[in-house]
């Protein structure tokens, strides 16, 4: 962690909650009074590498979320991490370096135009803190490794010739290679050593700017179809274990993950109902009301859902029907933050399918089964 990371846990502690919430309140508003800002600048295109203005405006939707996500969470290494993703991402897609402080002036000024002054200085401070580590930022957003996964199933294909097919959007390859999976224990070490390698590497691809979203997508789409082939071929239909609910968080739409885990559980036991991406918080406590599952796993890819997660973990605390309901989280965000489970509630974090079989497990055995 960058040796700022006390000063900016520090300045995080000072955010109330009385300014967080009048930052949400008004962010309709900054994101607006921000985006007529830097749209006015005759070096706009140069800023944004000639992308369009809409990409501009999306990575300030996004930000105005991280923002108010990490007033809430108040997580240094989340933060830190999030920034260099940001600077290293937008970089790659074309956007200056010098774009970051215009931004940054640029959220200053809406805030202290908009925010109460007791509020505004508060978070003005942190935007000052980020100012003053630009060059900081830029030095580890280019120094800093992709996260890559070994590859070392070399049972099936390799993974670049996966990697090749899904790019490429060759279905019938990809396919191919369901066909080849003949057991639950193949099913399992595919999802982790294939599937998961190849799709961080697709994520990282894109963050370079190498693929479209578009390419990114239907990589997204070919692997899940490629996921229901290998469990229709392999699903266990002796049910010995609990209940369990599986779903993306609300706002997160990177589901595969969630996926995987939830085949794994059910292919080794488990009764599992999966949900899919972006599950409303107060349907899916309906559900859980009505499933009476013994344990739910939420996942979350982005850092700007880590809040609606966090609420929606609360949410199901809150209900006495569900106290004892055990609730396991995972996803990219928490695996290159690894203390960040414990600010969401969650009794526990899966970094992989294999660690979440594993912990389901514990948690089943720990009562045996028998008073559930």
């Amino acid at each position: 962690m960058l040796n700022i990371g006390a000063e900016i846990t520090s300045n995080l502690e000072k955010i109330t909650l009385k300014a967080a919430e009048e930052y949400k309140e008004k962010m309709n508003t900054l994101i607006k009074e921000v985006n007529e800002n830097l749209s006015q600048r005759d070096d706009l295109m140069q800023l944004i590498g000639n992308n369009p203005i809409k990409k501009m405006k999306d990575n300030h939707e996004n930000h105005a979320g991280f923002m108010y996500n990490s007033f809430k969470v108040k997580s240094e290494e989340l933060f830190i991490n999030t920034i260099i993703w940001v600077y290293r991402t937008y970089k790659n897609h074309g956007f200056s370096y010098q774009y970051f402080p215009v931004e940054l002036k640029a959220w200053k000024s809406a805030v202290n135009n908009n925010l109460s002054s007791e509020n505004s200085e508060l978070i003005i401070n942190i935007y000052n803190l980020m100012l003053d580590n630009h060059k900081l930022f830029v030095k580890e957003s280019e120094s800093r490794e992709d996260n890559e996964f070994e590859v070392s199933f070399n049972q099936f294909n390799s993974h670049d010739e996966f990697l090749k097919a899904l790019l490429e959007g060759n279905h019938d390859q990809c396919l191919s290679e369901a066909e080849n999976i003949k057991s639950k224990d193949e099913m399992l070490l595919y999802f982790e050593n294939m599937i998961k390698p190849t799709m961080y590497k697709v994520g990282s691809l894109w963050e370079k700017g190498v693929i479209s979203t578009a390419q990114e997508h239907l990589a997204s789409s070919i692997v899940a179809r490629v996921n229901s082939s290998i469990y229709a071929n392999n699903i266990s239909l002796k049910k010995n274990k609990g209940k369990a609910v599986i779903s993306a968080a609300v706002n997160e739409f990177h589901e595969i993950g969630a996926r995987i885990i939830a085949d794994t559980l059910e292919s080794s036991g488990w009764e599992v109902d999966y949900l899919g991406a972006d599950t409303p918080p107060d349907d899916l406590i309906e559900l859980l009301k009505i499933k009476k599952p013994f344990m739910v796993g939420l996942s979350a890819a982005m850092p700007f859902n880590i809040v609606p997660l966090k609420e929606t973990i609360s949410k199901i605390r809150d209900e006495e029907e569900l106290k004892n309901i055990k609730i396991l989280v995972g996803g990219k965000i928490f695996n290159e933050n690894l203390k960040l489970w414990e600010k969401v509630g969650a009794d526990a974090c899966a970094f992989d399918s294999k660690e979440a079989l594993r912990q389901a497990n514990k948690w089943w055995e720990e009562v045996d089964g028998k008073n559930v």
